[in-house]
């Protein structure tokens, strides 16, 4: 199992392996630490973290194609609230056309251990964050459109993009 992760630039931290379906302790290059069975990392699957960012990085490649890099703050005053008195913080923002792009994992949707820990309320508050997002967004004029865990973003993206009337 060592030798597998190594392969992707990781550690297996795990002192036993039992079988392929016995859940193993694992560490990226990042440091990020999960557990998975070795048929997961066999079958292709790492760093959910890592791939999360991964994800939110091509989106903001793919729309800084189009209109240049995004806007450095990503947690503008409008989302510093009582509750939030750090901020919200927006994955792709673009203040000065008005939008800003969210993308959207899993565990956006529903439960998920690895995002949520042990606590089902976590989910719960992922949610409701997001809802305070959206109306925040929708109060200060800016434009909150979605590129989802399973759409395609080089077809979401420039879509979104001539719904605003941004590119043709």
């Amino acid at each position: 199992m060592k030798i597998l992760a190594q392969k992707n630039n990781g550690d297996c931290l795990s002192e036993r392996y039992h079988d392929a379906h016995t859940k193993l302790l694992w560490r990226c290059e990042k440091s990020h630490i999960w557990e998975v069975p070795p048929q997961s990392i066999l079958r292709g699957h790492w760093c959910s973290l890592c791939s999360r960012f991964k994800r939110e990085n091509l989106c903001r490649e793919i729309v800084s194609k189009y209109l240049g890099g995004p806007s450095k703050n990503r947690k503008p005053d409008f989302l510093k609230i009582s509750e939030y008195p750090t901020g919200l913080q927006l994955d792709i923002p673009y203040y000065h056309y008005g939008f800003a792009i969210e993308v959207q994992g899993q565990q956006h949707e529903k439960y998920i251990k690895f995002f949520h820990g042990e606590d089902i309320k976590n989910f719960t508050n992922q949610q409701c964050q997001d809802q305070i997002k959206k109306e925040l967004c929708e109060e200060n004029w800016i434009v909150l459109r979605y590129v989802w865990h399973y759409e395609d973003p080089y077809k979401v993206i420039p879509d979104i993009l001539r719904e605003l009337g941004l590119i043709e």
